[in-house]
């Protein structure tokens, strides 16, 4: 079966730049949805898998604008809404509740969805984030990397616990590379 799970790869690249540029994340998944048209001309401009991209293409954009739908951001110009509670088991279902197989994280569209829900949720506070991104029933190191990716460029290490990276293998490679990188953008 074709899938368009690649399109978690452009939502995690393009909310990525989004979290570089200082973006508000509330604006995210609007942005995240008017790309997606972008996204789609090209693959018509290059011609491959134009039929079975278009079959399945509804999936990815059907779930992000219902999720954003339900947050209240889909316009991207509120500040998203959570049901009360939201702890940990109304957080497991609701993951599970948005997932393609029932494992939240595990597929292209679920799993920047729930980083995104996460850091929404977390704000600038990283133990919160790693509750909702890292601490979960689903495929959470998958979530949760792409949610540390968006925080970092948001907020930097200063909140990180040095435990979490002081002792880094190859840290100051990564950090060197980071840096070319930063520079580039």
């Amino acid at each position: 079966m074709f899938s368009s799970g690649y399109l978690g790869s452009l939502a995690s690249s393009l909310l990525t730049s989004l979290a570089v540029q200082g973006k508000p994340v509330r604006e995210w998944g609007a942005v995240l949805l008017s790309t997606l048209p972008k996204a789609m001309k090209y693959i018509e401009e290059v011609g491959r898998d134009v039929e079975e991209n278009k079959t399945h293409w509804s999936y990815f954009t059907e779930a992000w604008t219902k999720y954003l739908s339900l947050r209240g951001i889909l316009q991207g110009n509120s500040d998203p809404v959570f049901p009360e509670p939201f702890h940990i088991k109304e957080r497991d279902a609701f993951y599970e509740s948005v997932s393609f197989s029932g494992w939240g994280g595990s597929s292209g569209h679920d799993a920047p969805m729930i980083a995104y829900d996460a850091l929404l949720g977390a704000g600038a506070s990283w133990k919160e984030l790693c509750s909702r991104a890292m601490f979960h029933s689903g495929d959470s190191d998958s979530t949760g990397v792409i949610a540390a990716a968006w925080w970092g460029a948001l907020y930097g290490m200063d909140s990180v616990p040095k435990g979490n990276y002081q002792n880094l293998e190859y840290r100051e490679r990564i950090e060197n590379v980071a840096a070319k990188l930063f520079a580039k953008a």
